[in-house]
């Protein structure tokens, strides 16, 4: 299944050959978001964990680019703490699909932990932590477009699958970037997976 779902991924290089420079988009840039995780399910109990990610991307042609992230989301309730470690390494490859939008494909690996610690004294337990290293990666395709100057969105579906008993999982991301001028930007993003939605909120700088 995921060798099937990589391909298809990888199905978008014959595209390739329109350069997407053109149309303005960048590829290149550093973001920092807060984020919040609405959904989440830890051992059974509902959280909502919330945090930071900073991310990147690097665009080593006019359509292939790298990318990579790393942050962190917590959450303390009923008498527990959940951390969520995480960080991310991939490849993307865009191509123009009009005066104003790209086709973006992106293959990423991901590692991310998930760490529980119940307080012995409510929960009775004597072994009351445990640590998961989801180790797998995802795939996403879809459009970004400039919808007017200085504003663009993102609409990607996406695929993941990790291990240690994650059943793979469908997603959609959504996001947008104001530009105040070619540096500095607002973006703001949506993540719905399964029984998870995830918002993020942050400031990018463009080079």
């Amino acid at each position: 299944m995921k060798k099937s779902l990589l391909a298809v991924a990888l199905a978008a290089a014959p595209f390739l050959a329109n350069a997407s420079e053109s149309n303005g988009i960048g590829y290149t840039y550093a973001q920092l978001d807060y984020v919040y995780q609405d959904g989440a399910q830890v051992d059974g109990i509902n959280a909502y964990p919330n945090g930071f990610n900073l991310s990147g991307s690097y665009a080593f042609t006019d359509n292939v680019f790298g990318t990579a992230s790393f942050g962190g989301t917590e959450d303390s309730r009923y008498h527990a703490k959940y951390k969520n470690p995480n960080w991310s390494l991939g490849v993307g490859f865009n191509t123009a699909i009009g005066a104003n939008a790209d086709w973006v494909s992106q293959i990423k690996y991901a590692d991310s932990d998930a760490r529980v610690r119940l307080d012995s004294d409510f929960w009775g337990c004597t072994d009351c932590r445990d640590n998961l290293n989801h180790q797998g990666g995802q795939v996403t395709t879809g459009v970004l477009g400039r919808i007017v100057d200085g504003l663009t969105a993102n609409a990607y579906l996406g695929y993941e699958d990790y291990n240690h008993r994650y059943d793979g999982n469908f997603f959609a991301d959504f996001g947008m970037v104001y530009s105040f001028n070619k540096t500095w930007g607002l973006h703001g993003g949506l993540k719905l997976a399964e029984g998870v939605d995830t918002y993020s909120v942050g400031v990018r700088a463009s080079f």
